[in-house]
């Protein structure tokens, strides 16, 4: 039995730490406008809850994937995903201009992070890549 594992690369140490910084970056951004919405005087309500809950959710998530890079970053896309989609209904409820301006902004950057997670996990020793093969 072989219990040498190969060592993790700079490739993939670079991509961990970009995709951490990022998310720490995107995160401070969204935690700014989740603190505005909270404190504004006219409270959100209707569509604008579920955003801000699967907001929280994300955010969340992003942290987890420091710990657990593979299923974090599946819980930030999926929550990205999801991120979207409630932006968009709620960007029809509100008859904003641009129906798809919305859901981009929310779910496009969580999409760049978490994909950044899957490919730190991918670097990782014990993960599903090139280093784990063999």
């Amino acid at each position: 039995m072989n219990d040498v594992q190969p060592a993790t690369s700079n490739w993939g140490t670079g991509i961990r730490w970009m995709a951490r910084l990022s998310s720490l970056a995107i995160n401070s951004v969204f935690l700014l406008i989740l603190f505005l919405a909270l404190t504004n005087e006219d409270k959100p309500q209707g569509a604008a809850i579920p955003v801000l809950v699967l907001l929280v959710l994300t955010m969340v998530s992003c942290f987890a994937a420091w710990r657990w890079e593979r299923a974090g970053g599946i819980a930030v896309l999926v929550g990205a995903a999801c991120l979207g989609v409630a932006a968009y209904a709620a960007s029809r409820t509100y008859d904003l201009g641009s129906l798809f301006l919305a859901p981009l902004l929310y779910a496009v950057p969580y999409l760049l992070v978490g994909t950044l997670f899957l490919w730190a996990a991918r670097g990782r020793p014990g993960g599903k890549g090139a280093l784990a093969a063999g």
